[in-house]
């Protein structure tokens, strides 16, 4: 679904830029993301499983890298992030991690690190506190 959404702004873009005069792009300034971090559902973890949702919103333009942390190490399996999809001039995007409930409940400390623009954005759920 982004890649259509994508190619239908370049075939637009194209179509603007081959009329008569000068396209207008707009210097539109950066805007940093807004970020959420969401605990997995007690529904789920009645099933062994646990998913964090790391929600970025709000964010221009649309580069945006998300890296996982637990107790300070990187994890790199169970995380799945969708490309940024645009909505009113501005970005989003979600970034799932998937684990096993024990693994969730084993961290003292699970962060979403949102890198846009040279600069950070880092949100932190404590298992314990979640419960």
């Amino acid at each position: 679904m982004n890649r259509a959404v994508t190619n239908l702004e370049s075939r637009n873009f194209s179509k603007e830029k081959k009329g008569k005069g000068s396209l207008d792009t707009g210097s539109q300034p950066n805007v940093a993301p807004s970020v959420t971090l969401f605990p997995p559902s007690s529904e789920e973890l009645k099933t062994s499983k646990a998913t964090l949702v790391c929600m970025i919103n709000d964010f221009y333009p649309g580069d945006v890298e998300v890296t996982w942390e637990a107790d300070g190490t990187p994890i790199t399996q169970g995380v799945k992030t969708t490309q940024p999809s645009k909505r009113d001039n501005k970005y989003l995007a979600t970034s799932f991690l998937t684990m096993t409930a024990e693994a969730w409940k084993s961290q003292n400390s699970i962060s979403c690190q949102v890198t846009h623009g040279g600069t950070t954005v880092e949100k932190s759920l404590s298992p314990a506190a979640c419960s």
